[in-house]
């Protein structure tokens, strides 16, 4: 089974084409990497995977589900680490968690329980109103 399918992806800003007529396929047990030169369309492409983007042509699946009509179901079957740390000094960390939940869809009463469920999975519940800035490297 893939679990990742990308069929004929294009994406264009403009006149610039940042990523052109991609298609590939990763089996359930694989690993996969983006290699390549700055400019050659690996971040555009990991945005176009986790819909942050849109794409301007072609059909990216996840599980067999195409990704612009099962977002969230996409997000929530996708991980991703990105090259530079993500998390915002100047927000606590129970608002860093939050934002990034909230980009997977979770709202409300759910969004509030599951951010204080993640600080207490990683011992940061006592830090809930600290900042990351504050926090050791570790």
């Amino acid at each position: 089974m893939n679990v990742l399918e990308i069929r004929e992806l294009t994406k264009k800003f403009g006149e610039f084409i940042a990523v052109d007529n991609m298609s590939l396929a990763v089996r359930e047990g694989e690993i996969f990497g983006f290699l390549g030169a700055n400019g050659a369309g690996k971040s555009t492409t990991i945005n176009l995977v986790s819909s942050l983007l849109r794409p301007s042509s072609g059909e990216i699946r996840i599980l067999d589900r195409d990704i612009t009509k099962h977002s969230r179901f996409a997000k929530m079957n996708l991980g991703i680490v990105p090259q530079d740390l993500a998390i915002y000094k100047d927000m606590t960390a129970y608002e860093n968690v939050s934002f990034f939940a909230g980009l997977y869809g979770l709202r409300g009463a759910e969004l509030k329980e599951r951010t204080i469920e993640a600080l207490k999975f990683v011992g940061l519940e006592d830090k809930i109103k600290s900042h990351p800035k504050n926090f050791s490297g570790g």
